[in-house]
């Protein structure tokens, strides 16, 4: 049976994925990709490890893989 410290790791975990999927949830694949190639957000501006880590699970939400 989990411990409480396991339950709340865990809805860190969920907490911090819903994040994730709300940052790019309107960006459509060609945005997507071009945000890839240029390291860069809809704005310009070079992603941050956070925004890298959310483009790459909206990347997987639309093609199904990593993006390469």
């Amino acid at each position: 049976m989990a411990n409480t410290a396991q339950w709340n790791e865990l809805e860190a975990h969920f907490r911090h994925q819903a994040t994730l999927v709300r940052r790019f949830e309107r960006a459509n694949a060609q945005l997507i990709l071009r945000m890839w190639k240029t390291n860069r957000n809809e704005f310009g501006h070079p992603l941050s490890s956070f925004e890298r880590e959310a483009l790459i699970e909206r990347h997987c939400e639309l093609f199904g893989t990593w993006p390469t």
